[in-house]
């Protein structure tokens, strides 16, 4: 993949925030202005994509455990924090988010309802019938198996302190002129875009403190860490706007909140997610994530989904065998070379080669027992939605309930494909569920020419590739002017479209990100390269993507299936059936399938296989004695004189 220019940021969060700094780094991912993090295997960082914040509310205090995420050149690493007050500072694990978001994140269930046709005519057969050789009662054994995140007088910048945190190097500072506390930042080693100061200047004249920090010389990329910062404050709250310097479309901005009470948005609405939607496409990739996205953008772009509210999550080790949680190993899991017990000291130096998953599981325990309720709240917005700061208070009308379980059912004709009347309408519906796991906002999904799922973006908008919640290559619109133009302060940044192409469109630089215009007639497939790609449009779904297209199927006349064999033992009966389906001149069964068969009887012994009563009548136990006898003659003849 070719290398270009992007811009590091720090998410934004506040009253227990980190908030975007850009910076120019050279990055092999495409995600608009958002640097994702190179997150090293073994660390169990699951959720690559989303902004996670740890939250420990107390009367009074705030703490904030923040997981950025960046990937380029560690030199060019800074993040810029505004809280409202002078914090402690410390470094939180890193693991603890992966296992956190594993824990609490929806339990999403998608199957698939078979609407093939079901024959009018089934198969009828005699009760089964013994002969006395049953069981006797004896249980069969059990087979075992299982059911189914300046001007004011005063100087332009205030040092209040300098530390050495983890890999960081920070100073903290209030400001009373955002663009000079720009300029301040950029002489003193910080790669701060000059665009900045414009959403620095509302945290400016709130009086904040901002905490600026980068990396120490001959730190790596896989020393930036998560920083706990503690302060007084009286909820946790998230300063978006000052993220909307550099994010990326749909952002994620997830907030694990502990405290002795669950906790909601304070003054933006909850969404409730419509399970009819719920759906996977093709390929089976779930549109949970892209789902989410719209139904946040219906409710006007502010609103929350609470995801998990329950006690605080415990990661479990060890299973049923009982390996884990004992004084000695029983298991002999110690020594080797996998991280299986964190919490036992046979493991410790397994778990310590595995980087500091000791400490997040730790940190989770703690906070489970310190705080008896973790709520989950997320949202998905982009940089042009990012107008307000979200806090969060404490719900007091609700109780615990658990995990968000979400469950869709999609119908499906693939067991009965070749008996579908009308194909071209089979293959369109089938085309257009690709559209399922892609929103596009402010336009319509369409599928391709190729058949992938596009974007057909609105006057105004363009398409932008970007990396989803699920690590997968996605596609959007997005505004075709920015809200911040990242040029403004006169930095120099690569041109988006020096060796791009949109294919049968034009590409746009956006910030130095390559966006497609597509012509008319086609739309922007995600692609395989840094910036989408234009294809004609062969079906269009008439909505932005992000729900279940397969319902119409339901409507579609399939051929009545043949009657089924029954064998020798069995015959055919005629009865209702919920999708008898439409007679296209297929297999009828004739008169002879039509007849009973003969019960069956115990006439043979030796063929009878379980029958109550013998052929003539008699008592099973006369026929059954008879056959005693004439083992006992036989037997006697054959025992050898004396």
């Amino acid at each position: 993949m070719r290398l270009r220019h992007r811009f590091a940021l720090g998410f934004a969060m506040s009253f227990a925030a980190c908030a975007a700094l850009v910076v120019d780094t050279p990055v092999a991912v495409a995600c608009g202005c958002l640097s994702p993090p190179s997150v090293t295997e073994g660390e169990f960082a699951v959720n690559q994509r989303a902004e996670q914040i740890i939250f420990e509310v107390e009367p009074g205090w705030v703490t904030a455990h923040v997981l950025i995420k960046y990937a380029g050149d560690p030199a060019k690493f800074a993040w810029l924090i505004p809280v409202p007050e002078v914090p402690e500072l410390a470094i939180s694990p890193l693991s603890a988010f992966g296992f956190l978001d594993s824990l609490t994140e929806p339990a999403v269930q998608v199957t698939n309802e078979n609407i093939c046709p079901v024959s009018e005519y089934a198969c009828a057969r005699h009760d089964a019938v013994s002969c006395g050789n049953e069981n006797s009662g004896i249980p069969f054994p059990d087979a075992g198996f299982a059911s189914d995140a300046g001007a004011s007088g005063r100087p332009p910048v205030t040092v209040i302190s300098e530390q050495v945190v983890g890999d960081y190097q920070t100073v903290t500072f209030r400001a009373s002129e955002a663009e000079a506390a720009t300029q301040w930042l950029r002489s003193n080693g910080f790669v701060v875009n000059q665009t900045t100061s414009i959403y620095m200047e509302s945290y400016v004249q709130a009086n904040m403190v901002f905490v600026a920090a980068k990396l120490v010389p001959g730190a790596g990329a896989s020393s930036i860490k998560p920083l706990r910062m503690k302060y007084r404050a009286a909820f946790p709250q998230v300063p978006l706007v000052l993220t909307a310097v550099a994010a990326e479309p749909h952002l994620t901005v997830t907030s694990f909140i502990y405290s002795q009470k669950p906790f909601k948005p304070q003054g933006h609405p909850v969404v409730t997610i419509d399970q009819g939607r719920i759906a996977r496409d093709r390929s089976g990739r779930t549109n949970y994530p892209m789902l989410l996205a719209r139904t946040i953008d219906e409710a006007g772009g502010d609103a929350f989904a609470i995801e998990y509210r329950a006690a605080g999550a415990r990661p479990e080790f060890g299973g049923p065998s009982f390996c884990c949680g004992n004084s000695f190993d029983q298991c002999n899991v110690g020594n080797n070379q996998q991280c299986e017990c964190p919490r036992d000291e046979f493991d410790r130096s397994d778990c310590l080669a595995a980087g500091d998953v000791i400490e997040g599981v730790q940190l989770l325990d703690d906070l489970a027992t310190k705080y008896s309720s973790l709520t989950r709240i997320t949202t998905r917005i982009s940089a042009e939605e990012m107008t307000f700061d979200p806090a969060f208070e404490a719900d007091f009308g609700t109780g615990l309930a658990g995990r968000l379980a979400l469950t869709g059912s999609s119908p499906s004709l693939g067991g009965c494909a070749s008996d579908v009347i009308d194909q071209t309408r089979f293959a369109e519906i089938t085309k257009l569920q690709a559209c399922a796991a892609t929103y596009c906002g402010a336009g319509q999904c369409v599928i391709t020419s190729s058949g992938a799922p596009a974007c057909e973006c609105n006057a105004g908008f363009v398409a932008q590739r970007f990396t989803d919640l699920d690590n997968l290559p996605s596609v959007t619109c997005v505004p075709q002017t920015p809200p911040c133009d990242l040029r403004a302060g006169g930095d120099e940044l690569p041109d988006g479209c020096a060796t791009a192409s949109c294919g049968q469109g034009v590409c746009l630089d956006r910030n130095g990100v390559g966006v497609c215009a597509c012509h008319a007639g086609a739309a922007a497939i995600a692609g395989t390269a840094d910036i989408p790609r234009c294809e004609a449009v062969a079906i269009a779904s008439q909505t932005p993507g992000a729900e279940d297209f397969s319902e119409p199927l339901r409507t579609l006349d399939v051929c009545a299936p043949a009657p089924p064999d029954c064998g020798d033992d069995g015959w055919l009966v005629k009865q209702p059936s919920p999708r008898p389906g439409v007679a296209c001149g297929g297999p009828q069964p004739s008169a002879m399938d039509m007849i009973p068969k003969p019960k069956p009887t115990c006439g043979e012994f030796f063929g009878c296989g379980g029958c109550n009563q013998a052929s003539d009548g008699a008592p099973i136990g006369v026929a059954v004695g008879a056959v005693w006898i004439f083992l006992a003659l036989v037997m006697r003849r054959r025992r050898p004189t004396a």
